[in-house]
């Protein structure tokens, strides 16, 4: 019997700190709206920009992301073009979201193929223009058919 009074007492002093460290950070948290480890805003990784309502990597989806958030990082997939200018465009293929097919006809002097991943892959390609030639494409949302 003597020996489960310092158990019990272990006990309840063991609760106590408990009980108490949790009001603490209970009322530290008060402060703040946010619900992160530091109470801190939460850090905003935005791919592509706003691509839900733009299109992905696009000037008007980068340009929304940082006039609606004010903590945010802005993440693309560069391409390089033919004089080693980056621009952010989601595909290594530019006839999948450009209108680069309107301007640039898809024939044997325009239309290269390149080997991605071992398959060989035909369209227009960053690698092949420089900057100048890309700044007046317009960039829209690619529409895909799921059902292949």
């Amino acid at each position: 019997m003597t020996t489960s009074h310092p158990l019990f007492l272990l006990f309840v002093l063991h609760s106590a700190v408990l009980v108490a460290a949790q009001s603490y950070r209970a009322s530290k948290n008060t402060t703040s709206p946010w619900q992160t480890l530091h109470g801190n805003a939460p850090l905003v990784i935005a791919k592509g920009g706003f691509s839900g309502i733009f299109p992905d990597s696009s000037i008007d989806a980068y340009e929304s992301t940082l006039l609606l958030l004010s903590n945010v990082i802005l993440w693309c997939d560069v391409q390089l073009t033919k004089d080693g200018a980056g621009i952010c465009f989601p595909y290594l293929n530019l006839d999948n979201s450009s209108d680069i097919t309107f301007y640039i006809p898809n024939d044997s002097k325009n239309n290269r193929i390149y080997y991605v991943n071992g398959q060989p892959m035909q369209g227009h390609f960053s690698v092949d223009f420089t900057l100048n030639d890309l700044k007046n494409f317009f960039r829209y949302a690619e529409i895909r058919d799921w059902s292949c």
